[in-house]
């Protein structure tokens, strides 16, 4: 991932997506806010128990920083599935400034309209963020276990196909920082549910140093079912960044006992 610093806001970006023009993405951190204590302090999420009036203001800095205008922001009231939403014009701008107008029960969406910032709130879960520079169609994904075991990302490059006509080897894909396999365990449950879902598990589960507990790979699940549905690796990058080990820089609920802020992953087409 590329680091940079915008109107005193650090700013990650991938390299997958970097010299398209047109093309604008970013990944926050939790740095240079005004939120306190657990959401310390560019929380983005409106919906963890942090004072909205500081979320907002939140928004408003990372506005600035992106120079990309607040109310073109779009949100999605994420539930942990796998819906996947068309955003049209309509839909510009909902959940920006808070979460009651927030797109509901989704979490991924697609769009080939211009100045929609799509952004996907995380904190260990895997933002995804897909592009077809032929068709100019973006996508932003919340993927975790639940997210994977839904498939999102398969029915993300699905709805791309049917409705906008992409084809699979011109899109490229982002895996932004999210819980690594070196520290996201899971209990016997999540094997169960893993196993009925995705078959072969091999790659993606692994014993835990830890009786009883099991070790789940975001990264490797996500990524081999964009393989899957005919992705080119190469135009696959994976950030390799746990957030639970890196929690000075970016949010992780496990790192901060399910009580903590959410960073953003956002896509948006330029003119």
């Amino acid at each position: 991932m590329i680091k940079t610093e915008s109107h005193g806001i650090t700013l990650y970006s991938f390299h997958v997506f970097s010299t398209i023009p047109g093309l604008k993405h970013f990944v926050s951190t939790r740095h240079n806010g005004i939120s306190e204590k657990n959401f310390s302090s560019l929380n983005l999420g409106f919906h963890v128990g942090d004072n909205n009036l500081n979320v907002l203001r939140n928004r408003k800095l990372l506005s600035v920083a992106t120079d990309i205008d607040i109310y073109r922001f779009t949100c999605a009231n994420q539930c942990h599935s796998g819906n996947v939403v068309l955003v049209d014009d309509a839909s510009r701008g909902k959940g920006s400034v808070d979460k009651e107008t927030a797109i509901p029960n989704a979490d991924g969406m697609i769009t080939n309209v211009e100045k929609i910032c799509l952004g996907v709130q995380v904190a260990d879960c895997v933002p995804i963020l897909l592009y077809d520079p032929v068709e100019r169609v973006i996508a932003a994904l919340h993927s975790g276990w639940k997210g994977a075991l839904k498939k999102i990302a398969p029915h993300a490059v699905e709805k791309m196909i049917q409705h906008y006509g992409c084809k699979t080897g011109n899109i490229l894909a982002a895996l932004g920082p999210s819980n690594g396999p070196c520290c996201y365990e899971v209990g016997p449950d999540v094997v169960h549910e893993a196993e009925l879902a995705l078959g072969n598990t091999a790659g993606i589960l692994k014993p835990s140093p830890k009786a009883g507990k099991y070790i789940f790979d975001q990264w490797q699940a996500n990524k081999r079912q964009l393989l899957e549905m005919g992705l080119k690796e190469s135009n696959i990058e994976t950030a390799e960044i746990c957030t639970q080990c890196h929690s000075d820089t970016f949010f992780s609920a496990r790192a901060d006992a399910g009580v903590t802020g959410r960073f953003v992953a956002g896509i948006m087409l330029e003119k």
